[in-house]
C-alpha cells in the first residue's frame, strides 16, 4: 500500500464518521432515539477510531519509527 492509498482510507473514513454522525443527528431530531441512530453511532465511533489509528501509524511511519 503506497502513501497516497493509505491517506485516502483515512480520509474516507473520517468521511464516512461525519456522515453517520449527520445521519444520527437527522434521525434523532425527527424519530427519536431507536435502533438504527444507535447502530449510526457505532459505525460513526468504529470509523472515526479506525481513521484515528491509521493516522497515528501513518506519522509514525513517516517520521521513520516502527509502528506497534
Amino acid at each position: 500500500m503506497n502513501s497516497k492509498n493509505f491517506i485516502m482510507q483515512i480520509v474516507f473514513n473520517y468521511v464516512m464518521s461525519f456522515i453517520f454522525i449527520w445521519f444520527t443527528i437527522n434521525s434523532v431530531s425527527t424519530e427519536g432515539w431507536g435502533i438504527f441512530p444507535v447502530l449510526f453511532v457505532i459505525f460513526a465511533t468504529n470509523d472515526f477510531v479506525r481513521a484515528s489509528k491509521l493516522l497515528e501509524i501513518y506519522f509514525k511511519i513517516k517520521k521513520g519509527g516502527k509502528p506497534k
